[in-house]
């Protein structure tokens, strides 16, 4: 099979290979070197993706911690059906060395960005694919609490569509004092160099900005997105904004809130755990709370037209006193996930309005109540096939034996969906012998 393919022009045997599943061609990998060579290419891991973004049935992945057994747990669900039934159950490599579960920083292209920094300074990060069981520590960060003393810090992640690359970026307000603005040290990792890059010197929109500690991002149209404060302008709600981070200039903008969100917002919780942003369908989703501390409403705005704050939207509106715990995030048809007060993952349909009980279970421990869940979509890739691992940063990723080892899948699975790494053999040389 391997002498048949010389014989055709090198895009027709990426055009065939490209429609195999990913389980097929991670074990067309061990054929021989030039079909490793090819395959570990970005060019056609790149147009594998976008085929598979086109075919593939709608996929989310789910993270949950368990208090029984204090570990994290990941499934990936159908994203079509009422109920999410299960697609694929990935094996989790790492195991947290500070806190109980690995914080997710976001999901892009198969790709999961993690950090062990849930709780503690540590500052461990990894990029892993569960679906060809590849995770990469990634190098030291420069700016830590041994080096520059306490911080707080938020860390986004995402694609630059220009250079078809994948980027972490780590933001750390340095804390002085309660009087002066605090000095901002920014990193940047880019994947297809393995390395860090000082950007401290990138403005940000308005001079005092500060990023909400560990704020949850939302990544879209190229751009990582937090919530962030600064007392230089009134022209914000209780003085917040959107700050963006543009992957492929490296530059940072802003995106006012809706003008009229101060009319019911309770400034308290929005200092706290009332205000986030998130993906909502492909348009910037709002969500906060409104209300007292102990009787209030979650308020769901979309932005839809992107960049122009005159075009929020709200969406809708759910009653969650006493009820449910804390936002998980949304499916691909604008249904909430939410986390009830009994430790189960659910789904708010807004219209008409009722619940579906997704059967997830996570944790009920009050320390976890706002973090346990985690839901993003998902689409299976070869992103990091063939990528070096980096030096390792303390954790010892359990990598999978290479092979064609199987992986139990899930519910209705006829056969194994995410599969083993490569043969090391196939990782030292190319096809002339030179370095991969």
């Amino acid at each position: 099979m391997s002498d048949f393919f010389p014989v055709l022009p090198r895009d027709v045997v990426m055009d065939i290979l490209a429609r195999l599943p990913l389980n097929t061609l991670v074990r067309c990998t061990s054929v021989c070197k030039s079909w490793y060579s090819l395959l570990i290419n970005p060019s056609f891991i790149t147009k594998h993706l976008n085929l598979n973004l086109n075919r593939s049935p709608h996929l989310r992945i789910v993270r949950s911690y368990s208090d029984s057994n204090s570990r994290e747990h990941y499934s990936v669900r159908y994203d079509d059906d009422q109920i999410f039934p299960e697609y694929a159950k990935p094996h989790f490599p790492l195991k947290s060395h500070c806190s109980h579960y690995f914080r997710i920083i976001g999901v892009c292209n198969g790709l999961i960005c993690l950090s062990d920094d849930q709780f503690t300074y540590v500052n461990e990060l990894f990029l892993w694919n569960p679906a060809i069981r590849k995770m990469m520590p990634l190098p030291r960060v420069r700016v830590t609490f041994q080096s520059h003393g306490p911080f707080q810090h938020t860390i986004g992640f995402g694609f630059d569509p220009l250079t078809h690359d994948y980027k972490v970026i780590r933001i750390v307000h340095l804390v002085y004092d309660f009087y002066n603005p605090p000095k901002t040290e920014i990193d940047i990792f880019s994947l297809s160099t393995g390395t860090w890059r000082n950007i401290s010197h990138v403005p940000f929109p308005l001079p005092d900005i500060i990023i909400n500690e560990r704020a949850p991002q939302a990544f879209l149209k190229g751009a990582a997105h937090w919530i962030a404060s600064s007392k230089s302008s009134r022209s914000y709600a209780f003085g917040f904004l959107i700050l963006s981070f543009h992957m492929a200039h490296d530059q940072f903008g802003q995106i006012k809130l809706p003008h009229n969100i101060t009319e019911d917002a309770n400034p308290y919780l929005m200092a706290g755990i009332g205000f986030r942003v998130a993906k909502f369908q492909e348009s910037l989703a709002l969500m906060h709370l409104t209300g007292t501390y102990r009787d209030h409403t979650c308020c769901i705005w979309v932005m839809k037209e992107y960049g122009v704050a005159e075009s929020w939207t709200k969406q809708f509106n759910i009653d969650i006193t006493g009820s449910f715990s804390s936002v998980a995030g949304f499916t691909r048809k604008g249904q909430l996930l939410l986390q009830n007060s009994a430790g189960y993952l659910v789904a708010h349909h807004p219209q008409p309005e009722r619940l579906t009980d997704l059967l997830i279970h996570g944790s009920t421990n009050s320390a976890y109540l706002h973090t346990s869940f985690y839901a993003d979509a998902y689409t299976e890739s070869l992103v990091l096939l063939g990528n070096r691992f980096s030096e390792t940063t303390g954790t010892s990723p359990q990598e999978s034996s290479p092979g064609a080892e199987d992986v139990k899948g899930g519910s209705g699975a006829e056969e194994n969906r995410f599969v083993t790494g490569v043969k090391n053999e196939n990782e030292e040389t190319s096809e002339d012998g030179g370095e991969l």
